[in-house]
């Protein structure tokens, strides 16, 4: 957030300054859009595909959980008055520890795995920043921006950024 504040007050620091006004044929600015990096880059899909492997067995797991314990609950529903009072509480609090179990596991799950995309996106957008920074260097641009309300398509170089990213890690 920081970041973003400071990069807008630098932005409108250079377009307010008169030095600007009489080089602003010489400025060169250009956009990332990081949302575009970990949705279209080859390192942001291979991640989330990993990801999606390495949590699918937990994920199908728990959804047969979940549909055993459906299963269970409409038995109950419909035994539970035929039941004897004794059979019946036994049998609810089995299905509300169950139920408890199932959204600990649940939670557990969901935080483990968004703090794992959140790592592996952070590697990505670090190497991505590297190559951000390369090409300013190479191509001589006086301000990168990440992420925009809107601009113009001529200073977007998300595209040349992906294909960089796309590239083995050296």
């Amino acid at each position: 957030m920081f970041k973003k504040i400071l990069t807008a007050a630098a932005v409108a620091a250079v377009m307010c300054g008169s030095a600007a006004a009489v080089a602003a044929d010489s400025f060169k600015i250009g956009l990332v859009s990081p949302a575009r990096i970990l949705a279209e880059s080859a390192p942001a899909v291979a991640a989330q595909e990993k990801l999606k492997t390495y949590f699918k067995k937990r994920e199908e797991e728990l959804n047969r959980d979940i549909r055993d314990f459906r299963t269970r609950a409409q038995k109950f529903e419909k035994d539970s008055p035929v039941m004897a009072e004794s059979e019946r509480l036994k049998q609810r609090q089995s299905l509300a520890e169950t139920e408890r179990d199932i959204t600990r596991r649940q939670r557990a799950l969901i935080e483990e795995r968004n703090q794992r995309a959140n790592e592996e996106s952070q590697i990505i957008l670090q190497r991505a920043n590297r190559i951000i920074q390369d090409i300013a260097k190479k191509q001589k641009f006086d301000l990168i921006i990440q992420d925009a309300i809107w601009a113009s398509p001529k200073v977007d170089i998300t595209e040349m950024v992906i294909k960089e990213l796309n590239k083995p890690a050296k």
